[in-house]
């Protein structure tokens, strides 16, 4: 019994396809209500080929186009870009609580033991707890 590349493929085909539909269709209802417009991206550049040689010019004329306010996308970081004076002023003095936090980085934070290791003095910890267990009070 022979299968033909056609039967093969179609089934593999139809599910991606079904896929892809199903996260465009449910994705972009949620994440873009309150998000300020961005210009079209690729999927894992993001915005990085439009910005070119010279960044602050794409980024003047991404400004003309899309407002003083706009969001894109450097790799699949997404990034808020202010580019006139009052859209800055506004996102310093009403949201500055949520634009001051450095966003955590979920990976070196378990490489590193959120910062505590030799470097970062988890040893000193380490030390104390050694030396109370050696005190007579905590034997008994």
């Amino acid at each position: 019994m022979l299968l033909t590349l056609q039967a093969i493929l179609f089934p593999y085909l139809s599910c991606i396809l079904a896929l892809l539909l199903f996260n465009t269709i449910f994705s972009s209802s949620k994440s873009r209500n309150n998000l300020p417009p961005s210009p079209p991206k690729l999927p894992l550049i993001g915005n990085l080929h439009q910005l070119g040689s010279s960044p602050h010019r794409a980024l003047q004329a991404m400004a003309q186009s899309y407002g003083p306010l706009m969001m894109i996308h450097l790799g699949t970081v997404p990034k808020l870009v202010a580019s006139s004076v009052n859209a800055a002023k506004e996102i310093m003095k009403t949201h500055d609580l949520i634009f001051s936090n450095r966003p955590q980085k979920k990976i070196p934070n378990k490489l590193f033991y959120d910062a505590k290791t030799l470097l970062f003095q988890l040893w000193r910890v380490l030390e104390a707890g050694e030396e109370h267990s050696r005190t007579p009070s905590f034997k008994q």
